[in-house]
């Protein structure tokens, strides 16, 4: 490595203070620590550092903020005591080449944002009076949003939505209603099903409604009971 060893001669007098510019050159640490190699163009094209640890804004025994920089990345570099055997990743950095997600045309900062490679984001908007949150994938077509101006969350998925819990699954509003619209409802319980409303309870079908029971049927009303059919057969 002819470029380090001009910078790090046998008596290891001489030291790099400050940052410098390199670009990122092997992620896999296959001591599993989160550690990058990076080449110095002004230096050489050929030569790797060392292993070189990212600084990160937490890190703990299996947790922290796990964002490794990609192959090609620039980013800004620091070593321990000046000594070049020893790199630390700063942060990545922007160019003329790698654009940033967001352009703040307007000067105003309003959006935060994370993008991965695929495109996978989570926005952080605060534009005033219509500050929202929103989690989406790379198409853009499965998203939560929170809407902070109305107080109110919207999820949107292509295809399907599934919720599952080994427990319960409550869904209430306290004021105001419920509804659930779509062209085909099946609801099936192992045991019991209860349904039960504070005023009036209305089914209506627009051809035809079915009530079947395996063992027995029973209607009950306070007041009586009312069938009202032009063709009532009773079996």
């Amino acid at each position: 490595m002819m470029g380090f060893d001009l910078l790090m001669p046998p008596d290891q007098t001489a030291r790099f203070y400050g940052v410098t510019i390199a670009v990122v050159t092997n992620i896999k640490d296959e001591d599993g620590l989160g550690r990058v190699k990076v080449k110095f163009p002004w230096l050489t094209d050929e030569d790797e550092s060392p292993w070189a640890r990212v600084m990160t804004p937490m890190a703990g025994d299996d947790r922290g903020f796990y964002f490794l920089p990609e192959v090609d990345d620039e980013v800004l570099v620091a070593f321990e005591h000046g000594d070049m055997a020893f790199p630390y990743i700063l942060g990545s950095l922007w160019n003329g080449k790698d654009k940033p997600p967001e352009k703040n045309d307007d000067g105003e900062n309003n959006k935060r944002l994370i993008k991965s490679r695929s495109g996978h984001m989570i926005i952080l908007d605060d534009t005033e009076d219509k500050e929202q949150v929103i989690i989406q994938d790379k198409s853009g077509k499965n998203k939560i949003m929170i809407d902070c101006e109305n107080d109110e969350m919207t999820i949107e998925v292509e295809k399907d939505l599934k919720i599952k819990a080994k427990g319960k699954i409550s869904l209430k509003s306290s004021d105001d209603d419920l509804i659930i619209e779509c062209n085909n409802l099946q609801i099936k319980t192992q045991q019991d099903c209860e349904i039960e409303a504070g005023a009036n309870c209305k089914i209506k079908a627009q051809t035809k409604a079915e009530v079947e029971a395996q063992s027995g049927l029973e209607l009950t009303c306070a007041a009586g009971v009312k069938v009202n059919n032009s063709a009532l057969e009773v079996m």
